[in-house]
């Protein structure tokens, strides 16, 4: 539209638009909040994993512990069994055979008992158990023959945990005398007619296989 101007001429007034200068910066936070996010979740999942990993080892230490506990309280149990069973020297001979082939299972109530079982030993939150078997020690005179000339055998308890767990250990025993004196040099042990029903059970050694 024409519109005079002061001297008369008339003139096109053309409306101005003005255009916002674009911030070069925009952008920027919204790049920055997904790399903290990214951050965080990335840290998150390592927490997630550490905790994870953490509560697998405290699981799987409680069941070997378990294992063991089964191990050597069956082991225990059959020392018992044993003294109660020994009548005289070589007595334990019906527990061992020739070259150790086959092994030997006591059987006592709690040997093999499954959890659950009335004879377990154990509380059923442990879900353990254990079997033990009885081996000729290989000193023995009768090693070959299946008897035991020495009054002293091996045993060898495997306990079982949750989860799989297993713990292997071996016990050797002798029946031996109460000694007469304790001022070293102790007495050697006894031949086998010295013993009676009265004489104790000791550990003359033991290890860990698993």
């Amino acid at each position: 539209m024409g519109c005079p101007s002061p001297g008369g001429t008339p003139y096109t007034t053309a409306r101005m638009t003005s255009r916002r200068r674009r911030d070069r910066e925009r952008g920027n936070s919204l790049l920055l909040a997904l790399i903290v996010m990214s951050s965080l979740a990335t840290l998150g999942s390592l927490t997630v994993v550490s905790v994870q990993s953490s509560l697998k080892a405290s699981t799987n230490d409680r069941a070997g512990s378990i294992a063991m506990y089964a191990a050597e309280s069956g082991a225990a149990l059959t020392v018992d069994f044993l003294r109660a069973s020994w009548t005289g020297p070589g007595s334990w001979g019906v527990f061992v055979r020739a070259n150790n082939n086959p092994v030997v299972t006591p059987a006592f109530a709690a040997n093999g008992a499954l959890p659950g079982a009335a004879d377990n030993p154990f509380t059923a939150d442990q879900n353990a158990w254990f079997e033990v078997v009885t081996l000729n020690n290989r000193g023995d005179t009768g090693y070959a023959g299946g008897t035991d000339d020495d009054d002293q055998i091996l045993l060898r308890s495997t306990g079982h945990g949750p989860q799989g767990s297993v713990a292997i250990i071996e016990w050797e025993i002798r029946r031996y005398p109460i000694p007469v004196s304790l001022t070293p040099p102790d007495p050697p042990p006894p031949p086998p007619a010295f013993l009676s029903a009265t004489t104790p059970v000791i550990l003359v050694g033991w290890h860990v296989v698993l």
